[in-house]
């Protein structure tokens, strides 16, 4: 399962500018349904703020599975140990805390010449995927036929003419909002009965919802989502290392609700910190986040360069 990272933040000098890959050891065992559980939960898309990231922590290894250590160890006879550096990657998101903690050994650090053959790899990539669609909308258009019919104003389009009579189900005796869970929940059944993937049919409940959002949702003021939260006026914040703080213990919040914010290179953090709760926090409902998405695959993005003067400029 691919999972794409939008955590703001740097990780430690070690890994600072560098790009790396790592490989996953085989599990010493197989997945619980715990397991499978936590899996699934985890967000495709991560937002929120990075904690310690690193090559250079040392962790204290061994040749044996933990059940095997501890039976060992009751007995007086633990085997032996060796410290040995580990890839240790934190981060706080959707799903909380989370880390990635690996021995040295499976990471590589790739040099300029392997980014560059990655790079252009995927630009094939893309390009290829952009043919293909460009030639499968090509091929719907040629098969679609065109199918007018007649009223008593004149030839129109079928479509357009069975989409008006779609203001009128319910005839306004149903509440817009159990309307609309009813015919999710219908659609739901026929993905069931269709015999649809699990996964496929929440993908396409949560796009169908975001729909919903966009076209009639009620935004809430990202504000409340920081109610609980100390946080200082950005005019008491005296140097960077308060801002960070302050910073970094917003964006951890927003990401539990699914929302991120990105900071543009000219800005410090003071400034990120200002932009973030002056301009947009403290906002009017425009810029708040629908809580329906909360929980989904959907991530509400802000970004400071819509608040940066040399941004704006750049355009």
């Amino acid at each position: 399962m691919p999972i794409m990272f939008e955590l703001t933040g740097s990780p430690s000098p070690d890994l600072c500018g560098r790009t790396f890959e790592f490989e996953v050891p085989q599990n010493i065992r197989e997945a619980s349904e715990e397991d499978k559980r936590l899996a699934a939960g985890l967000r495709p898309i991560q937002v929120g703020v990075t904690g310690e990231m690193t090559a250079e922590r040392m962790v204290r290894t061994f040749e044996c599975s933990p059940e095997e250590f501890i039976r060992r160890s009751e007995l007086g006879e633990p085997p032996p140990t060796r410290w040995e550096a580990c890839l240790y990657l934190e981060w706080f998101s959707q799903n909380g805390r989370v880390v990635i903690e690996l021995p040295v050994s499976k990471l590589h650090i790739l040099d300029e010449d392997e980014i560059a053959a990655r790079d252009r790899e995927e630009q094939e990539e893309i390009a290829a995927e952009m043919r293909r669609m460009e030639e499968e909308d090509r091929m719907r258009e040629a098969t679609t036929p065109e199918i007018t019919a007649i009223t008593p104003e004149g030839e129109t389009d079928l479509m357009d003419l069975l989409s008006d009579d779609d203001d009128e189900e319910g005839y306004g005796l149903i509440p817009e909002e159990l309307e609309s869970e009813l015919a999710r929940n219908a659609r739901r059944v026929d993905r069931e009965v269709a015999g649809e993937p699990p996964d496929a049919i929440r993908m396409m409940e949560e796009t169908e919802l975001m729909d919903e959002m966009l076209e009639k949702g009620e935004r809430t003021p990202l504000m409340e989502f920081l109610s609980d939260l100390k946080l200082p006026s950005p005019s008491d914040i005296s140097n960077e290392a308060e801002a960070e703080k302050a910073l970094n213990a917003a964006l951890m919040k927003l990401a539990l609700a699914g929302v991120a914010f990105h900071v543009c290179e000219h800005c410090s953090a003071t400034d990120a910190y200002r932009i973030l709760i002056d301009e947009i926090c403290q906002k009017s409902e425009d810029t708040g986040a629908f809580r329906p998405l909360i929980g989904t695959g959907w991530v509400q993005n802000f970004c400071a360069s819509d608040y940066c003067a040399r941004c704006q400029a750049d355009e």
